[in-house]
């Protein structure tokens, strides 16, 4: 169902590498933005309702899953943005043309009328990030929920706080878990503060900008109509010449991915660290035994839900620096590197929603603390030091428990 300008992108790219047709919610998006528009474009006069209304039924069929295999380009394929507008222009023209034998149904002239590929592919790009990223806020909240619940299945439990690897004070575990909790629950906040920066978007802009080739009144009326499709509060943006020059908005929501991955690198790998053992490490924290762990020493258990979130959290953290290039590497008046962000960060979201889910429900509300052994090991903190420091003076007491 593609056509020539398709079939030239595909000639001149390489054979291998991610494809439009493998992230089915990237080209749902952009079906609805052609939705929208056509929309639009009956709405205000400028295409007749018989070809408005066959390109709106096969958006929809686009939007709800169908042809998906008509999608064959690289996401990062020559040509960019204007290769992919132009794939799903041609889809929905040739199936639109179906719909309506005897009328001519024109990629160009009909499917991207009141269009530019400078404003239709950041505008999906957005829509796509906007779900991913309040698809990953709430699996953070469901995350914060099982800390939650740890720290009240451990209410009044000690164990031995550590600096530098060393012997420290008493540590509550329930707020160890609150801590845990309040961390997974500020980058919910900020993935929804992200995604609201992100719902500002240029469709209508048409060419850098511009709204060359748009009728008056387009570019509102389009947006109104791609939030109700989407039933996300898309809004125009404030100036077309500035999100058409800088792509910043992608840097924010990247930048709390990589955040959020440190953080969950940081917390995975302390649980390792103290469920290390069983005999020859901490032994504090019991995590649940899922599966083998080694294929030569029988009996052996590893956390392996803590080490593949550990793991994950590096192409998501590479995916963010990607990013930042790809913002950086803007022209003057156009930044064309959207397909590196959506080929990078998109799958970075969905692989950080997966972990984090996996993490919540596989690892965190099945661990529990060994309460012998944490009273062992607290058995002697810095705790009484510290009160007798205050009468008799640190370096008199510092002296005693040498």
């Amino acid at each position: 169902m593609w056509g020539r300008v398709t079939s030239l992108a595909l000639q001149n790219s390489p054979s291998t590498g991610l494809r439009l047709r493998d992230l089915p919610a990237f080209v749902r998006t952009l079906a609805e933005v052609k939705l929208a528009a056509v929309r639009a474009n009956q709405e205000l006069g400028v295409l007749d309702e018989a070809r408005a209304g066959a390109i709106a039924s096969a958006a929809t069929e686009v939007a709800g899953g169908g042809f998906l295999d008509q999608f064959p380009l690289r996401v990062v394929a020559t040509g960019g943005s204007t290769a992919t507008n132009m794939n799903v222009n041609e889809v929905l023209a040739a199936r639109a043309s179906r719909l309506v034998p005897g009328v001519t149904i024109h990629p160009n002239d009909h499917v991207n009328r009141s269009q530019s590929s400078n404003d239709v592919y950041p505008t999906a790009v957005k829509v796509l990030l906007v779900r991913q990223a309040l698809e990953v806020a709430d699996v953070l909240r469901r995350l914060a929920r099982s800390f939650r619940r740890q720290a009240e299945r451990h209410e009044g439990v000690e164990r031995l706080g550590r600096t530098a690897w060393q012997d420290a004070v008493l540590v509550p575990v329930s707020e160890t878990h609150r801590a845990h909790a309040l961390a997974a629950e500020r980058f919910a906040d900020q993935f929804v503060a992200a995604a609201e920066a992100l719902q500002a978007v240029q469709l209508g802009g048409t060419a850098l900008g511009t709204g060359v080739g748009a009728p008056a009144g387009y570019a509102g009326v389009a947006v109104g109509h791609l939030a109700e499709i989407t039933g996300l509060p898309m809004r125009p943006s404030v100036s077309w010449v500035d999100a058409f020059a800088h792509a910043d908005g992608y840097g924010v929501l990247a930048d709390t991915a990589a955040r959020c991955a440190s953080i969950l690198f940081k917390q995975s790998q302390d649980l390792r660290i103290l469920s290390s053992g069983p005999h020859g490490g901490l032994g504090e924290l019991v995590l649940p035994k899922l599966q083998p762990g080694s294929s030569i020493m029988p009996g052996k258990v590893n956390p392996v839900v803590p080490s593949m979130v550990s793991q994950a959290s590096f192409a998501i953290r590479a995916a963010a620096a990607a990013v930042g290039m790809a913002i950086a590497a803007g022209e003057p008046d156009y930044n064309s590197n959207s397909p590196a962000v959506v080929a990078t960060l998109s799958p970075a979201l969905d692989e950080l929603a997966a972990v984090v889910l996996v993490f919540a429900d596989r690892c965190i509300d099945s661990l529990h603390w060994n309460r012998s052994r944490v009273a062992e090991l607290a058995s002697r903190p810095f705790d009484a030091l510290i009160e007798q420091a205050e009468n008799d003076g640190y370096d008199a007491v510092a002296a005693r428990s040498v």
